[in-house]
């Protein structure tokens, strides 16, 4: 605190929460991703549902729901594991109303909004690799 002072702590941390809801925006725009809870501090809970995943969400009973729900969330657990591998960015997880999450948490003060879009572009560089 002696060392950086409150100002530029504070100024970090909005920069961190402006990064986070830069994500939440740019995944409100995207066909492809969900955002899955609502950005609190600088943390944003999303997934990867490609259009034929989508499509069968819309279009299926409740009991088949499950089965398409389960599809999606081991699809985002495979692409976790292959972005974590690839070591271009870096995800977690955490379950959002019983459904995986992929959980991005800014929290670098070199983070950009370029290393955000470029975060999205790896998960569907991973995406696509996995099909």
């Amino acid at each position: 605190m002696r060392y950086f002072g409150t100002r530029r702590i504070a100024a970090a941390i909005r920069h961190d929460l402006a990064l986070a809801e830069y994500l939440a925006q740019r995944l409100a725009e995207a066909a492809d991703f969900e955002l899955l809870a609502p950005v609190e501090l600088s943390i944003c809970c999303f997934r990867y549902v490609p259009a034929h995943l989508r499509e069968k969400l819309t279009r299926t009973t409740a009991k088949k729901k499950r089965s398409v729900e389960a599809e999606i969330d081991q699809l985002n657990t495979r692409l976790m594991l292959a972005v974590q591998r690839g070591g271009s960015a870096y995800l977690s997880s955490a379950t959002i109303n019983g459904k995986f999450a992929l959980r991005a948490c800014i929290t670098n003060f070199r983070t950009t909004r370029a290393n955000i879009d470029e975060t999205l572009e790896v998960v569907r560089e991973a995406a696509s690799e996995l099909s």
